[in-house]
């Protein structure tokens, strides 16, 4: 898949000198696969202490059983 991106002036520079051009592809796909795993890895420690938090499972509780206590239409 193509796609186009933006990156600013001294950025592009700095790759376009740096990286050859047969290899600048697999470089930004490598640089993607480790950023977006870090992002992955924040968003499940994130989930894991919301999950933990014994104050949010009682609120959630507490708000799953007032929608129970609701009449459907």
């Amino acid at each position: 898949m193509r796609l186009t991106i933006s990156l600013p002036d001294q950025l592009a520079q700095k790759f376009l000198s740096t990286v050859p051009s047969r290899q600048r592809s697999a470089t930004i796909a490598r640089l993607l696969e480790r950023e977006l795993a870090q992002h992955e890895q924040s968003l499940e420690a994130a989930c894991r202490a919301a999950n933990a938090d014994e104050a949010l499972s009682a609120e959630i509780d507490e708000w799953q059983a007032f929608n129970d206590d609701l009449e459907t239409p």
